[in-house]
């Protein structure tokens, strides 16, 4: 039978927060301020969906935002179903946001001559607007929510999808628009994601927790049910008190750590955590074990 402080918990972590929200439109923001300001006027891309609706554009002369719009409807349909309600509200508002801002700022230039400080300032701008979002417990659709299906289903990481579909997206922009501006592009394309990871949740992609509280089975039951990562109860004991008690490790991925904090201390806010960074993480909902060593 769950405790009433579980039942509580699995509301309370589907929780809409006005604070998330506003993290998420500022994001978006940031972001679109990076495609229409910087990128775009340089004929450079930024990462996933938004990259390729760029290229679309390039071609066509479509605005960016209508592309961006067209592509994530059929991403929404097939990615609701597969996540969280929360998760695809807070992605629903980041994709609407960023829709909006990329018309909103469509004419904006920032007038910037020189390509390679162009590519730095696109990735850096957009690494924030995509880091802002994660940290808000949301995104802007898009790989987002193809990364989700993958990972679900076949158990591709969120970093090797996004590998992936962006050397795709190099390898197209390279055909149409030749090799130099493709070079500036993945530049690009690797300062986002250097800075996104600094603005989110540090440079390690996966976290490990140990959390000392008494109440473990309650945490423990919580994190199974609503994370969906595995826990290790470890036998312990205080050295000044003596006495017995269980410590908790789980280890999580990077865009879980703010949920991680919200659930353990809902149920005991006298917990103690200690959070470290995992360089490599082997394992089911890692990577695989017949990893090339």
């Amino acid at each position: 039978m769950k405790s009433p402080v579980v039942k509580h918990l699995k509301r309370y972590a589907e929780r809409i927060s006005l604070k998330d929200i506003a993290g998420i439109l500022l994001g978006s923001f940031v972001m679109a301020i990076a495609i229409q300001a910087v990128l775009v006027p340089a004929h450079l891309l930024t990462s996933g969906v938004s990259g390729i609706a760029m290229i679309l554009h390039f071609f066509t002369g479509l605005k960016v935002w209508v592309w961006y719009a067209i592509l994530n409807v059929p991403i929404f349909i097939a990615g609701y179903r597969y996540i969280s309600r929360r998760f695809a509200f807070y992605s629903l508002v980041g994709f609407l946001a960023l829709t909006f801002f990329l018309g909103l700022t469509q004419n904006l230039n920032f007038h910037i001559d020189d390509v390679l400080l162009t590519s730095v300032l696109g990735g850096v701008l957009s690494g924030i607007g995509t880091g802002i979002n994660l940290r808000s417990k949301g995104s802007t659709g898009g790989l987002d929510i193809i990364s989700a299906i993958l990972k679900r289903y076949w158990g591709y990481s969120f970093g090797a999808t996004s590998l992936a579909f962006n050397m795709v997206i190099i390898a197209i922009f390279t055909v149409s628009s030749g090799l130099e501006l493709a070079l500036f592009t993945a530049i690009s394309i690797f300062v986002s994601a250097k800075v996104l990871d600094a603005v989110e949740a540090g440079p390690s992609i996966s976290k490990t927790a140990l959390i000392v509280s008494k109440s473990y089975d309650d945490i423990a039951q919580t994190i199974l049910e609503n994370m969906h990562r595995g826990c290790t109860m470890i036998d312990g004991r205080g050295a000044y008190t003596g006495e017995q008690n269980k410590l908790l490790m789980v280890t999580i991925g990077k865009n879980q750590l703010p949920r991680l904090k919200e659930i353990v201390f809902e149920i005991d806010p006298n917990a103690f955590m200690a959070i470290n960074e995992s360089i490599e993480v082997y394992g089911q909902g890692f990577k695989s074990s017949k990893a090339d060593f």
